[in-house]
């Protein structure tokens, strides 16, 4: 699949930088690789206000970050978004950039978690968490802000696994609060070894996600490979999808894991749940880290979309 020119540049960015393969550094070298992309992304934008707070966690209290957008018409939904990095790297720094733009685009209350990572906390870990904190933002959706019947779970690329398995707890979970949508970006939702997907194939190397960096990713969050099965660690290969709530899923061209995106949407919408999806032709896994790039305005736009189409209509109106 061509590159488109955004591709291009970062691609030769890194070569003249000489770039090491993700998989060949080690766990402290990664998280300081992935916390240098924070100085690719420009100036953060201003948003109306910023809440630093926690959560309880399984082990402990959870770091939030929180964005509020000036205020708009209508109900401000709450979008509880995760980070990416693989499991093992990234945070709340990372995605800053993107979820000021993400909160002032759409108007929704942006709550940023940070969860504990691998290899020192495995799964189901990270997931325990992420659907803690869930659970703990929406009851404090009232007070941060945001109306607490509309809900948003979201994430990109490990982040987006985690949303995923977090919306198939909920649902299994009467006392769960309910979501309205989940958003998944350039999401891993299959053990990387062994994949079926062509897109494993045709981008295993060359553009920076790799097939052999996501084999060691998923090496590093499951404790055995047995736990590969598990749907709440590999969403995809669960046997049933009714009763999820309505999916946006961004895939970007260039990437190992497009395929396995979009193979979820279809496994949703065939069971009858609302799916759409987005393919970003000629991007890369990263795309939404860099705000500056072609394929991360058009994410914005089919995020703000599906938002709106999401939220509750306000007081009076009708559809």
């Amino acid at each position: 699949m061509a590159l488109h020119p955004d591709s291009h540049r970062i691609l030769q960015s890194l070569r003249e930088q000489n770039f090491p393969p993700l998989e060949s550094v080690g766990i402290p070298r990664l998280r300081v690789l992935m916390g240098q992309l924070r100085q690719a992304q420009g100036e953060p934008e201003p948003v109306a206000r910023v809440i630093e707070t926690q959560v309880p966690g399984e082990a402990g209290m959870l770091p939030v970050r929180v964005y509020q957008p000036e205020p708009r018409p209508g109900p401000r939904p709450l979008l509880v978004f995760f980070h990416g990095g693989g499991w093992v790297a990234g945070g709340i720094e990372l995605v800053d950039l993107p979820l000021r733009r993400l909160a002032n685009a759409t108007g929704a209350v942006v709550a940023s978690v940070g969860y504990r990572l691998a290899p020192e906390t495995q799964f189901p870990g990270p997931l325990h968490d992420a659907y803690a904190a869930v659970c703990a933002l929406a009851d404090r959706a009232a007070e941060l802000g945001a109306d607490p019947h509309a809900l948003i779970v979201a994430g990109e690329s490990a982040g987006g696994n985690l949303a995923a398995a977090v919306c198939r707890m909920a649902a299994a979970d009467d006392d769960s609060p309910e979501i309205s949508l989940h958003i998944l970006i350039c999401p891993p939702l299959a053990p990387a070894r062994h994949s079926p997907y062509a897109s494993y194939r045709e981008n295993a190397d060359g553009y920076l996600n790799t097939r052999a960096a996501m084999e060691y990713f998923w090496d590093q969050y499951l404790p055995d490979p047995l736990t590969a099965a598990n749907p709440l660690a590999a969403p995809l290969l669960a046997s049933e999808f009714s009763g999820l709530p309505p999916v946006l899923v961004l895939t970007a061209g260039n990437d190992p894991l497009r395929d396995e995106g979009e193979a979820y949407a279809r496994c949703l919408r065939g069971a009858g749940v609302p799916s759409t999806v987005r393919r970003m032709e000629g991007a890369l896994h990263v795309f939404f880290l860099l705000p500056h790039l072609t394929a991360f305005e058009t994410a914005l736009h089919d995020i703000e979309r599906a938002v709106a189409a999401s939220s509750p209509l306000p007081e009076g109106s009708s559809a």
